[in-house]
């Protein structure tokens, strides 16, 4: 029993809590789109862009026991919005928060098809 219990706390310390959500809009009437390459997402706190015109896909929710790196939310935003077949996310918004294990950072936005 104590190396169960001693294996759980383990693992419960070394792993971090993450959720993620997106949920596509009526913004942009296309077929599904093929995933693209979470490591090729732009990421905007603005509307502009890069001066790129886009399509608004939808909305994107990533939220991780981080500490203080925020890194983490966003790179789980960027998979999300990977899902959907975004180029970009727009508007990328960090809250801080009390999390399960330690401090909770949330990043929402919008992603985003080039046009």
């Amino acid at each position: 029993m104590r190396k169960f219990l001693l294996g759980f706390c383990t693992l419960m310390a070394l792993g971090s809590c993450a959720s993620t959500a997106r949920v596509r809009t009526d913004d942009l009437k296309l077929a599904d789109l093929r995933a693209s390459d979470p490591a090729k997402i732009a990421v905007f706190s603005t509307a502009d862009a890069g001066g790129r015109e886009f399509q608004v896909l939808g909305q994107v929710i990533a939220s991780a026991d981080a500490g203080n790196d925020a890194d983490i939310a966003v790179e789980k935003l960027k998979e999300e919005a990977a899902e959907m077949g975004a180029d970009a996310v727009v508007l990328m918004r960090l809250e801080g928060d009390l999390g399960y294990w330690n401090n909770a950072i949330k990043a929402t936005a919008t992603a985003v098809k080039y046009k």
